[in-house]
C-alpha cells in the first residue's frame, strides 16, 4: 500500500508558538537564496496525486530553506532533510514546518524521466506555520537514488514556493528469516532453521497445476493474478509445476540428478537440501501448457513473464547472464516472490537478487 501524507497530531497553540519562535531565532523561517535546483524540467501529475501549481523551480539551499516564486516574500520548509540514506525497511518521513501555511496545498513531487510527478498532497491548516508529517510514497524504494521536492501552492498572501531537492539513497538488506519475502537463500546461505517448513501453505486457485503446488499465501495470491494476466495477454495457459518442497524431498531430488549428471553437473541446476528457495514457500516453477518446463524459455509465456513478473512481486530468480553470480544456470521458469517494491527495484536496475542485496 502506498505511503501518503499523514497529518500529524496537532500540538497545542503554545507548543506551536514555541516551535515557530525557535525557527525564527535560528533564522530558518526567513529563508535565503542559494544554489538553484539543477534538475529544471516541467511538472506533471500522476493518477494518485492532484495537480500542483507549476512555477519555475526556485533557488533553494541544501538546508531546510526555500524561496517563493515571486517577490512576495519567503517560504520556509523547516525539517525537510535534503540528503537521506536509508535501508528499504526504514521509515521515510520528515516532520516539516511550513511557514506561512494557512490554506496552502503542499504537494510531494518526485523527479521521473525529466519531469516532476506529484505523488501526494495535503492541505495545511494553521496560519503562521503548520507542521506536517511528510512521508515519501513507496516509489523511493524502487531505484538506488530518487529525488523529491515539496511545492506549496499560492494564496492571496503568499506566492507558490518550491523546497530544496531531497536526494534519497536506498539500500536493500537480505534477511535470514524464511517467513519474510526478502529472505536470501543461496549455495552459501542455507534455509534456517534446518528443516524449516512454512506454517501455512495454500494451493493457488485458477492456473493449471502439474501436481500438488503449494505456496505461502502472499506468493499464491500473486501468482494467481500473474497467471491470469499472462493467459489473457498471450492466449496460452501458464501452468504451475512446483512450489514448496521439503528439505527431505530436495535431498532425494538432488540425489537423482547427481546420479544422472554427476555431482558437479547437478550443482549447476539443482539446489542441495537446505539450500533451495522452494523450501521457503516463496518460489514457484512455471511453464506454458504443453511445454516441458525445461523448454519454457523463448515461449510467448516466458517472454511475457520475463517482462512483467515484477508487477506482481516476482522476479526471474536465475536470469541469463547472471550464472556466475547466482551459481546456477539460467532458469526462466523459476520465479521468486520478493514483494512488489523489491521486484520493481530488481527490474529497473537489471540486477540479480544477490546484486540488489549487495552480496554478489
Amino acid at each position: 500500500m502506498n505511503s501518503r501524507f499523514v497529518p500529524p497530531r496537532r500540538s497545542s497553540r503554545l507548543a506551536r508558538t514555541v516551535l515557530v519562535a525557535t525557527a525564527l531565532a535560528a533564522g530558518t523561517v526567513a529563508g535565503t537564496a542559494s544554489s538553484p535546483d539543477p534538475t529544471g524540467g516541467t511538472t506533471s501529475t500522476l493518477a494518485d496525486g492532484a495537480p500542483a501549481a507549476q512555477p519555475t523551480p526556485t533557488a533553494a539551499s541544501r538546508s531546510t530553506r526555500g524561496r517563493e516564486d515571486s517577490g512576495a516574500g519567503t517560504t520556509s520548509f523547516v525539517g525537510w532533510d535534503t540528503d537521506a540514506r536509508r535501508t528499504a525497511d526504514q521509515p521515510s518521513a520528515d516532520g516539516v514546518l511550513v511557514a506561512p501555511a494557512q490554506g496552502r496545498r503542499l504537494a510531494l513531487q518526485q523527479r521521473v524521466d525529466g519531469e516532476w510527478l506529484t505523488r501526494s498532497t495535503l492541505t495545511l491548516d494553521h496560519g503562521g506555520a503548520d507542521v506536517a508529517r511528510v512521508a515519501l510514497t513507496r516509489h523511493w524504494r524502487h531505484a538506488p537514488t530518487t529525488r523529491w521536492r515539496l511545492q506549496a501552492s499560492a494564496t492571496a498572501t503568499a506566492a507558490a514556493a518550491t523546497s530544496a531537492v531531497k536526494e534519497v539513497t536506498v539500500t536493500w538488506e537480505a534477511t535470514d528469516d524464511p517467513t519474510l519475502p526478502t529472505v536470501l537463500v543461496t549455495k552459501d546461505r542455507p534455509v534456517r532453521p534446518a528443516g524449516y517448513e512454512p506454517e501455512r501453505l495454500v494451493r493457488p486457485e485458477g492456473p493449471g497445476q502439474a501436481g500438488d503446488v503449494r505456496l505461502v499465501p502472499a506468493a499464491a495470491r500473486a501468482i494467481e493474478r500473474l497467471a491470469a494476466d499472462a493467459a489473457a495477454a498471450t492466449g496460452r495457459e501458464l501452468v504451475l509445476v512446483s512450489g514448496f518442497r521439503s528439505a527431505d524431498y530436495q535431498e532425494e531430488l538432488f540425489g537423482r540428478y547427481a546420479a544422472q549428471h554427476g555431482t558437479s553437473g547437478a550443482d549447476r541446476f539443482s539446489a542441495r537440501s537446505g539450500h533451495s528457495e522452494h523450501q521457503t514457500g516463496w518460489a514457484v516453477d512455471v511453464t506454458e501448457a504443453g511445454v516441458d518446463f525445461t523448454r519454457f524459455g523463448g515461449t510467448p509465456s516466458s517472454d511475457w513473464v520475463a517482462a512483467n513478473a515484477w508487477r506482481y512481486g516476482y522476479v526471474v530468480r536465475y536470469p541469463a547472464g547472471g550464472e556466475e553470480i547466482t551459481g546456477y544456470d539460467a532458469e526462466p521458469w523459476h520465479l521468486r516472490y520478493v514483494g512488489e517494491d523489491l521486484a520493481t527495484y530488481v527490474h529497473r536496475t537489471g540486477t540479480t537478487l544477490e546484486e540488489a542485496f549487495g552480496v554478489a
